[in-house]
């Protein structure tokens, strides 16, 4: 999943389970086509999509998502385990995901934690790596909130993550997510919010930091050609750091 310069460019469409087939999720199949094309590294998704939609090809890695809800009650943001590594494996994953959310309450974040510990466990018996993706949920804002989401991407570090895709903490807070997280991490996409032109500057600037990589979704399924916008997002995480840096 990681190339040769130790960066990655993911798409995630694990978003249905959540949303349904809202925001050019529909068509899966055509979805994943264009990911292929762009050249993504890898493809965040979950089992039901894996077995029926993803293109049998080696280039970009299947990655399956082992955590869901949905939003048709409250607290969608907090998941539960819906497939197991097994499985994942059985289906062909090169590794698999999984998604936690703290600050939903002492009891949700145990919980979190002692699933993903098994699941890290499980990842470690069938030789999957594990990404896992991180939130934090506060009522703090400015660096309190950045703090919180570097707190969470060093917290599931530990329990045994190989890659953590976090929120972006802010521009100051950067090279301190990088140094102090001992495995790669990649930065959400987030809302598909503000301009293309505007979120790519921003991906350029992280990466001329130090962040491993980009594990995008609705910056790239809404967008009217998702491939192109692949493309373009693989040119910037798979660019050359010092000229990014630079500019």
């Amino acid at each position: 999943m990681l190339g040769a310069d130790g960066r990655t460019l993911l798409v995630a469409v694990d978003h249905a389970l959540t949303t349904g087939g809202e925001g050019g999720l529909s068509r899966m199949s055509t979805v994943l086509g264009a990911v292929v094309d762009g050249g993504a590294d890898g493809v965040v998704m979950h089992r039901g999509s894996a077995a029926n939609s993803m293109p049998l090809q080696r280039d970009t890695a299947l990655i399956v998502h082992l955590s869901g809800n949905t939003r048709l009650s409250s607290g969608s943001e907090l998941k539960t385990r819906v497939c197991d590594p097994e499985t994942a494996l059985a289906l062909g994953a090169d590794l698999v995901s999984v998604h936690v959310t703290f600050g939903g309450g002492s009891q949700e974040d145990r919980a979190a934690l002692t699933d993903l510990g098994r699941v890290a466990a499980s990842c470690d018996r069938t030789g999957l790596p594990l990404l896992v993706m991180t939130y934090a949920q506060t009522q703090h804002t400015g660096r309190e909130q950045s703090l919180a989401i570097i707190h969470a991407a060093r917290a599931v570090a530990e329990l045994g993550a190989d890659v953590v895709k976090a929120a972006h903490p802010g521009p100051e807070y950067l090279s301190e997510l990088v140094a102090s997280v001992e495995v790669p991490v990649v930065l959400a996409g987030g809302e598909a919010a503000g301009g293309w032109d505007e979120f790519v500057a921003t991906a350029k600037d992280a990466i001329g930091h130090g962040v491993a990589g980009l594990c995008v979704g609705r910056r790239v399924f809404s967008s009217p050609d998702p491939a192109d916008a692949v493309a373009q997002l693989r040119a910037v995480v798979h660019g050359d750091v010092s000229a990014l840096a630079a500019g």
